[in-house]
């Protein structure tokens, strides 16, 4: 039995409300091998008073039990909390008995006899569902302080533009001075010019004899250079051209993000990541222009990618909050000077050409955006949408290890 992410599982136990003893040993003797934190109760009174006294992720319930049975625990903890996640244990498979278990709002079912193997798919999943709504709702807390900091900004900025200063131009230029220093693409090639004019000799007819190697190197940042180019270029066009927004159901944007993601799929063996995509369960309707929407969460996806640890995961949530459709993008980062995002750089990451750390070249190749204008665009592409747009740090407390996240947010306006 594979031991699960121990860094993505809630850091409540799990209650096994089961009558029969051996069946209770069972359970507990699997979640201590997958070191999954686990108490029992009898019936469903005693789990409903140990309710009462703590907090449980997941809840492991047999419909058949003497004093309390399953069907009449589950409904009173539905009413105490209707989001509560319920696994059923049942020893019998066929249709109609598994279609009024489901009804009751439960999460999954467990068919008696229970196979290890199977059991530990179906917890492991449970329990990262619970972890994942979790830290959607913390996200939701953070978001109305968020939107308040935003609009503050959005009317210092005006107040800047209004007032005819010309310090952002001068950043702007310091920051492009700086963006193309970095890293391959224009700042090698000047490096390897040089490089060429102190190592080549010349022949007596007049050609030069230069190093394989570095004429290499010139012709990987050449195209490098024509991919920064090419994105100077796709900047040129977003500027240029209207936003053509549509009457679209929530759901379907939602549900386009994996195929906006998918020229990144072949690169996440390289970190050995996963990518958790979402899904929404409200109807809603917003004018989007969805190509654009999708360049702007493919860049997030991809920003996310370059800076996440890794062996970990890109969390990427769909709710609606506050009169918006927010879509998240969540991923772990080292938990020092380099990683993250610190509070007083957040507002300048989105300016044109600035960047808190050295480029990360890994995805130059699928990047519509170098040259450090990739938030830029998605600031931009979301403000033509009426809409909002945030990258900020968030610390993951719903788990027994505090990790230090990078949450960057896009919010579209409901219609």
């Amino acid at each position: 039995m594979q031991e699960l992410d121990r860094n993505r599982r809630p850091q409540e136990p799990v209650l096994i409300v089961e009558d029969r003893e051996e069946n209770r040993a069972l359970l507990q003797g699997i979640l201590n091998q997958l070191k999954i934190d686990s108490k029992v109760a009898e019936n469903g009174q005693i789990g409903l008073e140990m309710l009462a006294k703590e907090n449980f992720s997941v809840f492991i319930v047999d419909l058949m039990m003497p004093v309390m049975d399953g069907h009449s625990f589950i409904k009173a903890l539905k009413d105490k909390d209707p989001e509560a996640i319920v696994l059923v244990q049942t020893a019998l498979d066929n249709t109609e008995t598994i279609i009024e278990i489901m009804k009751k709002g439960v999460y999954d079912y467990i068919i008696k006899p229970i196979d290890p193997d199977l059991f530990a798919r179906v917890i492991s999943k449970a329990l990262e569902y619970k972890y994942l709504r979790d830290i959607e709702k913390h996200i939701q807390k953070m978001e109305s302080n968020k939107l308040r900091s935003q609009l503050e900004w959005l009317n210092y900025k005006e107040s800047i533009r209004k007032s005819g200063s010309d310090s952002h131009e001068k950043n702007s230029i310091e920051n492009l001075k700086t963006s193309l220093s970095q890293g391959s693409g224009f700042g090698a090639m000047t490096s390897i010019v040089d490089m060429i004019q102190s190592t080549a000799s010349k022949n007596p007819d007049g050609s030069l004899v230069i190093d394989g190697e570095i004429m290499d190197l010139l012709f990987e940042n050449s195209e490098i250079t024509k991919n920064m180019l090419k994105g100077l270029g796709y900047v040129s066009e977003l500027l240029d051209s209207d936003i053509v927004t549509k009457r679209t159901e929530g759901s379907t944007l939602v549900e386009k993000i994996p195929e906006f993601c998918k020229e990144i799929n072949s690169y996440l063996k390289l970190k050995n990541i996963k990518i958790n995509y979402p899904k929404l369960s409200t109807s809603c309707i917003i004018n989007v222009d969805i190509e654009k929407i999708g360049m702007a969460i493919e860049e997030l996806v991809i920003n996310a990618f370059k800076y996440c640890n890794e062996n970990s995961n890109i969390d990427i949530f769909a709710h609606i909050n506050n009169g918006y459709l927010i879509v998240s993008v969540k991923n772990e980062v080292k938990n020092d000077s380099y990683g993250g995002i610190d509070e007083s750089k957040e507002k300048y990451v989105i300016q044109p050409f600035y960047r808190i750390h050295p480029p990360v070249e890994s995805v130059n190749k699928i990047e519509k955006f170098g040259l450090g204008l990739g938030l830029t665009m998605v600031d931009h592409i979301l403000g033509k949408h009426s809409g909002l747009f945030f990258i900020h740090n968030a610390k993951d407390h719903t788990t027994k290890t505090i990790t230090l996240c990078v949450l960057s947010e896009i919010f579209l306006p409901l219609q």
